[in-house]
């Protein structure tokens, strides 16, 4: 087969069937690993890349980097009214005392991301969590596209349980997290995060449990490989 790509709800518990798939199937599962790799290939602290992990940078930010960005084509036609609004209510940008932008943007990011996720697949016999990859690798034969979900009550638990979160943090952090998800899926590869044609499968943990989820995945795996050697 050589590869899974597995999309998760924020508290579905995905990173854990994916470790448990791989390690039922032999292979290398990679979750912050990947992300290891994405800032060792930029050349940046993981801390820098984990600031564009499966999240779309904030609109202000792009229009502060290409008005600030020397040699922009678009650098001196000037900002909107909605546009200066957005820059100086950024979260991101309150407070600092210098005007330099992070680095890398969140396109840079994505593009090494491509590269690193498309490495890791051609490597083979590797399980790959989040960063697009259902997407990325839409096209491949090889590829066997999961999504882990459950209901919300059932994510607040594993999140409450997890972080050490109040009911309500956990339920906030956990729609906060899907929609950057769902704006990264959208805005870099077109598709819709949670549509069910971009899935070989999709597994409620509550239903079947961690243990079983990633026993459906290994044996849909197994399928597939025989399938395709006759």
């Amino acid at each position: 087969m050589g590869v899974i790509t597995v999309s998760r709800e924020y508290g579905s518990d995905g990173r854990s069937v994916a470790q448990k798939a791989a390690d039922l199937l032999g292979y290398l599962c990679m979750n912050k690993d990947l992300l290891v790799e994405v800032a060792n290939e930029a050349q940046v602290p993981v801390s820098e890349a984990e600031r564009f992990d499966e999240r779309p940078e904030h609109p202000a930010m792009r229009v502060i980097r290409k008005f600030l960005t020397p040699g922009h084509p678009e650098a001196i036609t000037g900002l909107s009214e909605y546009e200066w609004w957005a820059t100086a209510t950024v979260p991101e940008l309150t407070g600092r005392s210098d005007t330099r932008l992070p680095f890398p943007d969140e396109e840079a990011f994505v593009n090494v991301t491509r590269e690193v996720v498309t490495r890791l697949a051609d490597r083979d016999n590797v399980v790959l969590v989040g960063r697009g990859g259902q997407a990325l690798l839409r096209d491949r034969p090889d590829t066997l596209h999961l999504r882990v979900v459950a209901p919300v009550d059932y994510r607040i638990q594993v999140v409450m349980a997890r972080e050490d979160l109040e009911s309500d943090t956990a339920a906030k952090r956990i729609r906060k997290m899907d929609d950057y998800r769902k704006r990264y899926i959208k805005r870099h590869y077109g598709i819709a995060w949670d549509a069910s044609e971009n899935y070989h499968l999709t597994l409620n943990t509550r239903q079947t449990g961690i243990e079983g989820a990633a026993s459906i995945v290994a044996e849909a795996v197994r399928y597939m490989m025989k399938a395709r050697r006759n």
